[in-house]
């Protein structure tokens, strides 16, 4: 088989096995009723630690009107808040509140179901290559991203 051919038998393993993985988290997606710009918006923050208005309104492509909007939803519910930057009074930072700190460790604890229930039946070589292949990739698209 080819190249091409593997990666594209390798790609469709790679969604059947995301689909399985959905189930999963499907639970607690539902829970938190969070929609996709607001998931992206948490995960963003639980990510940065502090990211700025700036940087969630690219991070979900639309204006910082409508960012500040999805953000107030997330403010209400409890799942962010807003600071003001010490150093900088005109620059708002957004942190994890109580709900959305409550969202990552329900997720964290899916994510060590997932790893025991699959990943674990790996050998360690297997889980080893399987993660330096991940990171070359990963410094591949990356980089990619940042050039283009």
């Amino acid at each position: 088989m080819d190249s091409m051919a593997l990666l594209f038998e390798a790609e469709q393993f790679s969604q059947d096995i995301k689909l399985v993985f959905i189930k999963e988290y499907q639970k607690i997606l539902e829970k938190h009723e969070l929609s996709s710009k607001q998931s992206i918006i948490v995960s963003l923050v639980k990510q940065k630690g502090k990211p700025t208005m700036g940087e969630i309104a690219a991070a979900i492509e639309a204006t910082p009107s409508a960012a500040s909007q999805f953000v107030k939803k997330l403010e209400t519910s409890n799942y962010v808040k807003r600071e003001i930057n010490v150093d900088n009074r005109r620059e708002t930072f957004v942190v994890l509140a109580e709900k959305g700190e409550n969202f990552f460790s329900e997720m964290e604890h899916v994510h060590k179901k997932v790893f025991e229930m699959y990943f674990m039946k790996l050998p360690t070589e297997d889980i080893v290559e399987y993660h330096r292949i991940l990171k070359t990739l990963h410094t591949i698209v990356t980089s990619s991203v940042i050039e283009g």
